[in-house]
């Protein structure tokens, strides 16, 4: 440990890269631990005053997914309200009814549009929340409000509002001090669909585990005390904090994975520069193991001071990203990232474990080395290549070229997945491979300047030392291709899902919803054009399907994957929990999947929540609340846009992790090179070289490995780029074009090349120019 220690003091420049690899990687863990402890389900704040929650009848996927709570009927909701009310212990049993309510300003709809979706209640929920009156009186007849404090509304004002109904002006009865809209109980009877929980409040000193306990609702409903009540949160917020969980789960892993990845080359290379260290440490009789347990126990040294900087640095960072995680749909609105003191200690262990990994191949390599061997080697390179680069090489050149030989035989739909594989296995190929190909390479980039002084020089350079070009080239490669390839196939996607969804529409233009979650029933009525009304309805076993709402439907249409005969009663139980046999009129191939369609009537009659998606216009437009013209392309474009709004940020956080490990990667390679080459430059001064020229040299060099990289990972993504557009053309049966993501590109390479020149020239100037 000793001898560890002073070797990294001594030798601390070839340790930055793997110290700088190590903090950026605990703290991705370290934060993304903090996102992910602070995005678990808690109790909705408007119910948090009520000790027991209960929840009615759930319903479980088989194959998994999110859990479904299925609406009481408004029977069972006054039965159980009256039973559970005079339970010992409670002082009231109180329907939570939630309905969207969105306020106008200046008739536009203000606000998040999907916290509006459960943001009106009515008035008795108040008395489930730990929010107070602050001015005014409770809402005691259709018309009136009582609002947010913070709106800065006054008692007495005028309250524009949009429900899934239309537009109304309420009158501000009161202020509150917390959010939410709160109306009178008939009012929200009629906005609101079914209730799915039901708050007690209890008698003081009351214990609510006992209360629960003392219920004994059966299969009517589960009672929930302390945690679980966070099981009463919203749908959306559940499936919301799904999709940001899937983004951490994502960075944790891609931020190990290259993080090993940037160790274990950073570790070989730096055990390669110095064999004939170690194999001085051979000489004078230390053993395989001890070598072995030097490279280990220096590396862990930096990695508990990186780790400790990374750890507690991503924990303070953490918190910056509450906004953008809210903004973008992957936590709910009052979503807080707190301080955890057990993710900074488990993201400060992976780094240990990371550093371990990265070294452990390069420590057993270097062991192994004969001592004689070691203190004969040479700087030139005898064997850029080894067997094992030539056989996992070769194979990945053979799998990535069997992947794309199945094209011309597969389906439309297994192109895109079949050129991803296939380029991504090329990808690992061409980093293998490249000490190979990075001499002619070079060679052929460098040709028309062989007669110069300096291109003489890089070409030769790069002759006698293959590997080292080539661990600045590889790391270049991945990115390169990588980015492009993903980009690309998103961004080309995205043009197919335009052309093939707009082929779709033959109207020319459609209302759609402006700054709402939809488009309320006065906003479909005041239109000429078809539209469907979204809701869903519960099968017996309480399975949730989706069900549509359509003028021209007269009777009950499935999709053929439910299995339904025409002539079938289905009893059906609707959003407001009531529970009907319908007759199936029509089997329909032209619905989608475990979808049935109603008359819009009878969907509106139990849904008073339901909101139209859209509304395809067979006449001029006529302006409403919540609604505004666009062209059906516009509209095409601006829902993928929102989808695409959360694949860029995947994009994005996947980009940025290895684009910034590449970075890492090519600086601390060009930064040990350069220390390494120290004898080369003397010779070079010795025989006449400037400073000036030396350095131009270097960062030519630099350059060169960088643009050899972008030039292998282009070779494999392009291609791959055109199969992917060749294979979505053929899926829409329209002419694609072809999305080159040049500003990613131009991004990566700008970053490698920056950071490639940098660290060639850092030694320089720290050193003044003066090796000799």
């Amino acid at each position: 440990m000793i001898l560890a220690k002073e070797m990294v003091r001594h030798r601390w420049a070839s340790f930055l890269g793997t110290f700088a690899a190590l903090a950026v990687g605990v703290a991705v863990i370290s934060g993304s631990l903090a996102l992910w402890a602070s995005a678990q389900p808690r109790t909705p704040k408007p119910l948090a005053a009520a000790e027991v929650l209960i929840a009615s009848p759930s319903y479980d996927p088989p194959e998994g997914g999110f859990l479904t709570y299925r609406p009481w009927s408004p029977e069972e909701v006054d039965q159980l309200v009256a039973r559970t009310g005079r339970a010992p212990g409670v002082a009231a049993a109180i329907p939570d009814r939630t309905f969207y309510v969105q306020r106008l300003v200046d008739g536009r709809p203000v606000g998040n549009p999907r916290d509006a979706v459960h943001s009106g209640r009515g008035w008795a929920s108040a008395g489930l929340s730990p929010y107070e009156l602050v001015q005014g009186s409770a809402p005691d007849r259709p018309g009136g409000v009582v609002v947010d404090a913070a709106l800065g509304v006054p008692v007495g004002g005028q309250l524009p509002v949009l429900t899934a109904a239309g537009p109304a002006t309420w009158t501000v009865t009161g202020t509150i001090d917390g959010p939410g809209l709160y109306v009178d109980e008939a009012t929200a009877r009629s906005l609101a669909g079914g209730v799915t929980v039901i708050g007690l409040r209890l008698t003081p000193g009351a214990d609510a585990e006992r209360v629960a306990d003392g219920l004994g609702l059966g299969a009517l409903g589960k009672p929930l005390t302390g945690a679980e009540r966070s099981a009463a949160e919203p749908a959306q917020d559940t499936r919301t904090r799904w999709l940001g969980a899937q983004l951490i789960i994502a960075t944790v892993l891609v931020g190990g994975f290259v993080a090993v990845f940037v160790v274990a080359s950073t570790c070989a290379f730096s055990a390669a520069q110095r064999r004939r260290e170690i194999g001085l440490l051979r000489a004078i009789g230390a053993t395989p193991g001890q070598v072995r347990r030097l490279l280990l126990a220096e590396v862990l040294l930096v990695a508990l001071g990186a780790g400790v900087l990374g750890a507690i640095g991503g924990a303070l960072l953490a918190p910056l990203l509450e906004g953008p995680f809210v903004a973008v749909g992957l936590e709910p609105a009052g979503f807080r990232v707190g301080l955890s003191w057990w993710a900074m200690a488990a993201a400060l262990v992976a780094g240990l474990v990371v550093a371990a990994i990265g070294v452990w191949l390069s420590a057993r390599r270097a062991s192994r080395v004969p001592a004689l061997d070691a203190l004969r080697e040479a700087a030139a390179e005898k064997r850029p290549m080894t067997l094992s680069r030539w056989i996992f090489g070769g194979l990945g050149v053979v799998v990535g070229g069997g992947l794309a030989a199945l094209l011309p035989g597969s389906t439309a739909e297994q192109k895109p997945t079949i050129v991803l594989g296939s380029a991504m296995v090329l990808l690992v190929a061409a980093a293998l491979l490249a000490p190979a190909v990075v001499v002619p390479v070079v060679r052929l980039v460098s040709w028309p300047f062989r007669r110069s002084a300096t291109g003489m020089l890089v070409r030769e350079g790069t002759a006698v030392a293959a590997r080292r070009v080539a661990s600045t080239a590889a790391p270049v490669l991945a990115a390169v291709g990588f980015a492009v390839l993903l980009v690309g196939t998103f961004q080309t996607a995205n043009e197919a899902v335009g052309i093939e969804d707009t082929a779709k529409i033959p109207e020319r233009a459609v209302a759609a919803p402006a700054a709402a979650p939809g488009l309320s029933e006065a906003a479909v009525q005041a239109q000429r054009g078809r539209s469907e009304l979204s809701s869903v309805v519960y099968l017996a076993s309480g399975e949730p399907i989706r069900a549509t709402g359509a003028a021209e439907v007269d009777g009950l249409v499935a999709a053929p994957s439910l299995g339904w005969r025409v002539g079938e009663s289905v009893p059906l139980r609707f959003v407001d929990g009531t529970v009907r046999s319908v007759a199936v009129a029509q089997v329909s191939d032209e619905v989608f999947i475990d979808t049935v369609m109603l008359p819009r009537a009878l969907v509106r009659a139990h849904d008073p929540t339901a909101l139209t998606e859209v509304v395809y216009l067979a006449g001029p437009f006529t302006p409403a609340a919540g609604a505004e013209e666009l062209t059906a392309r516009a509209y095409v474009e601006r829902e993928a846009a929102e989808e695409g709004d959360l694949i860029d940020l995947f994009l994005a956080v996947l980009l940025g992790i290895s684009v910034g490990y590449t970075g890492l990667a090519v600086a601390n390679t060009l930064l040990m090179a350069t220390y390494g080459r120290r004898q080369e430059f003397v010779t070079l001064h010795r025989t006449g070289a400037t400073t000036g020229q030396t350095l131009r040299v270097v960062v030519v060099e630099a350059l060169v490995a960088v643009g050899v990289g972008t030039l292998l990972g282009l070779a494999v993504a392009v291609p791959a780029l055109f199969e992917a557009r060749a294979g979505l053309a053929e899926e829409i049966g329209a002419d694609v074009t072809l999305v080159m993501p040049w500003g990613t590109l131009a991004a990566v390479v700008g970053v490698c090349g920056a950071l490639a020149v940098a660290a060639s020239a850092v030694p320089f100037l720290r050193r003044g120019g003066r090796w000799g």
